[in-house]
């Protein structure tokens, strides 16, 4: 299915930055020998002029409450994998004061923070960097999150729920409804301290112009402000949404930019389909951007990104086998699918997820950025969406 779209000559390429990549044994194939520089601020701010310089649009930082584990929401004890995050505020505004990255995107926790804290922190990176920031609001699929932060007990997905979007939403359907709740709030937070009530004349700050919020006894999140940090630009928000109602209705509802998650059973044309269909139905929905969601293992030729592949594989101990997309394949043949998908369906740019850090974001910023200017070469025949 083809989607209407004025923007095919500015398809939009992103980096997701997760540890050394999101391989669970990227860390024993990668260049990076040390873990403790995953924990290090110039790990970052390298990995930011390395992608501003490199013609990526815009790269995304991950929350996490709990620590990561090979199977979802089962604790383990192994010892070769890289654990814990940076926070992701705290390294964004590292990122934003430091390099000329164009946008970040800030993954933040909707389930267990209150918005009051969440709104103030996206007011403060914007400030930073006017224009550059973008709030990911993240949804709590893990149990184990409510533990680590003392917050109120979600319900508990199994390894196997994962890899059943619409599973995955049936359970945590409350706290889908909860976050656009939670989302709206949170934007009705950033209109209580308006930059525009700064001044540069006579008066500082004109108060009449920052209020509290007019509660209605009604609301979920009763934080009425105002805000402590003018909001100099509003951050757009982007959602990630695997192919199921409730994360398609929250993208419709709250979303500026919603991230799909193609797979061999529901590829690009429906997901498009249907998150178009539920945008109709979402009342007050404006038009969402959309982005594919894609984990990459790139190599010279097919056979050597295929053979790293099974090389992580047999590291971890199993087949990796994320919530979307795995393209497996050379730089050159990638980019000739990202520009299928542009001109074929009318996507607005696509979120890379690199296998291993560097080696696979070296291979996107140094051969796919590049092929991504210009006119659009259309994939030959029988190229697709591959494996």
């Amino acid at each position: 299915m083809e989607r209407d779209s004025t923007n095919s000559g500015s398809f939009r390429l992103g980096l997701a930055l997760e540890g050394t990549g999101w391989h669970p044994a990227s860390w024993l194939l990668s260049s990076v020998t040390d873990a403790a520089e995953v924990f290090n601020g110039s790990y970052w701010t390298n990995w930011g002029q390395a992608t501003a310089s490199g013609g990526i649009d815009f790269i995304t930082l991950e929350d996490g409450l709990s620590l990561q584990t090979d199977r979802f929401g089962v604790a383990d004890r192994v010892h070769d994998r890289v654990r814990g995050r940076l926070d992701p505020v705290v390294t964004a505004a590292v990122l934003l004061a430091t390099t000329d990255i164009s946008e970040v995107v800030v993954s933040r926790n909707v389930t267990h923070l209150n918005p009051f804290s969440v709104a103030a922190q996206l007011a403060s990176l914007a400030a930073i960097g006017p224009g550059r920031v973008v709030w990911r609001p993240q949804v709590s699929a893990d149990a184990r999150d409510a533990t680590a932060v003392g917050g109120s007990e979600t319900p508990q997905l199994r390894p196997e729920d994962v890899y059943v979007p619409t599973r995955i939403a049936r359970r945590l359907r409350d706290l889908f409804r909860d976050a656009e709740e939670y989302v709206r709030t949170v934007r009705e937070l950033w209109r209580t301290f308006p930059g525009e009530s700064l001044s540069s004349g006579n008066s500082f700050l004109h108060r009449g112009m920052v209020a509290p919020l007019q509660l209605t006894g009604r609301e979920r999140y009763p934080a009425a402000g105002p805000l402590t940090v003018p909001v100099l630009r509003t951050p757009k928000v982007a959602v990630l949404a695997h192919h199921a109602l409730e994360p398609y209705q929250l993208a419709a509802a709250v979303a500026d930019r919603v991230f799909v998650t193609p797979s061999r059973a529901h590829p690009i044309p429906v997901l498009l389909e249907a998150f178009q269909e539920i945008e109709k139905l979402t009342p007050d929905a404006t038009g969402t951007e959309v982005y594919a969601d894609v984990a990459v293992v790139l190599g010279d030729t097919d056979e050597h990104a295929e053979t790293r592949l099974a090389q992580l594989n047999e590291a971890a101990g199993f087949v990796w086998a994320p919530d979307t997309h795995v393209f497996v394949g050379t730089a050159d043949r990638l980019a000739r699918e990202l520009v299928g998908w542009r001109e074929q369906f009318g996507l607005n740019g696509v979120r890379l997820r690199p296998a291993v850090l560097p080696d696979d974001a070296d291979r996107v910023i140094r051969d796919v950025a590049p092929s991504l200017v210009g006119p659009a070469v259309l994939p030959t025949a029988g190229e697709g969406q591959s494996s």
